[in-house]
């Protein structure tokens, strides 16, 4: 019986410190919670009745990306960015309900910035180097509606809720590297409605540049 006993010991204490070595051979992204940071640059498709407003693809959509990225397969944050489009139409003549006719140049533009909270889901482990995800965005957005008409304007802001789902993937310049990147579709879904903009959609195209950290 003590035989028995000692080779259980033995056993278990093989077993601890099997245990032991795996949980010490664990990256400390494995073991804590880290930070990212990502700045973004995108191209915007317009959507929907947007198209109706500006039928442009806009390429002045900046953001900025903070999260927290757990040791599991999520992360939470924050993302704020600013997306500016406009488009200048020929000369015409443009009559009013008033029963006004003016003769202008015709100035549109929009300008959103928007504010979510962020979640996503990833594929594969936090190690992995390449990391495709799903993410949901949720908040809301500052919209302000320009439109020209030589000198007289018409204009309407407002804050409204907006939601943005995207698919993405996270990657490093390395294993070991806390530099990295990003790329990612969205699309971003603003309840904003005036005129002939019945709610402002839109489809991001971006490309990030990320740091992490413990």
């Amino acid at each position: 019986m003590g035989i028995l006993w000692a080779l259980g010991a033995v056993a278990q204490t093989d077993l601890e410190q099997k245990e032991r070595d795996i949980e010490f051979n664990k990256t400390l992204y494995e073991r804590f919670v880290s930070g990212r940071a990502t700045v973004f640059y995108g191209v915007g498709l317009p959507q929907g009745s947007q198209q109706n407003f500006i039928d442009k693809v806009g390429n002045r959509n900046f953001a900025v990306a903070v999260e927290a990225m757990f040791p599991g397969r999520f992360s939470v944050g924050a993302r704020i960015g600013q997306q500016y489009v406009s488009e200048r139409l020929p000369r015409q003549v443009f009559s009013f309900e008033d029963g006004t006719d003016i003769s202008a140049v015709q100035t549109r533009a929009l300008t959103t910035i928007p504010l979510l909270a962020i979640g996503s889901i990833y594929l594969n482990d936090i190690n992995s180097v390449f990391r495709p995800y799903l993410q949901l965005g949720a908040g809301g957005a500052y919209v302000d509606y320009v439109r020209y008409y030589g000198t007289l304007v018409d204009q309407k802001t407002g804050v409204r809720g907006a939601v943005a789902p995207a698919v993405g993937a996270k990657f490093q310049f390395g294993k070991n590297n806390n530099l990295g990147g990003e790329i990612q579709a969205q699309y971003q879904h603003v309840f904003f409605n005036y005129n002939e903009l019945k709610n402002s959609t839109n489809l991001l195209f971006s490309v990030g540049l990320s740091y992490r950290w413990l």
